[in-house]
């Protein structure tokens, strides 16, 4: 279906996509989600691996970030204090989203902490309302 700018479909208007990154090293978490929030209309990136997480997130220009906190190669919290450092990303909104967040190390950024399993409606009006 083809739509025109600021026709909106599921929650997103087009033409003023928001971008999500996901940060997730389970890939069929990851692809799960992802799939959800693109049939909501938004742009979605994936990363698999924590090294990569800073630098896709300042390249994708995030509104938001759905963050795991066990990652291979950097864990959440260390990703979260770069974020919090950087003048680029310090402002961008968080959402923890791990089954360890008894770990968490909140920073000013971290808007909702969603423990896994995670309730799809819950998740999904969180992120409407983050980003509307």
């Amino acid at each position: 279906m083809q739509g025109y700018p600021g026709t909106s479909f599921g929650g997103a208007r087009l033409g003023t996509q928001k971008k999500i990154v996901v940060v997730e090293d389970q890939e069929e978490i990851r692809e799960a989600e992802m799939d959800l929030l693109q049939s909501e209309g938004y742009e979605v990136v994936g990363v698999g691996d924590g090294l990569l997480a800073l630098p896709t997130i300042k390249r994708e220009r995030a509104d938001l970030v759905l963050l795991d906190l066990i990652l291979p190669g950097k864990e959440g919290n260390e990703i979260l204090e770069e974020l919090a450092a950087d003048t680029e990303t310090r402002l961008i909104p968080v959402f923890i989203m791990s089954a360890y967040v008894d770990r968490l190390r909140r920073t000013p950024q971290v808007r909702r902490i969603l423990p896994k399993p995670f309730d799809l409606d819950e998740f999904i009006n969180a992120v409407r309302a983050e980003l509307s």
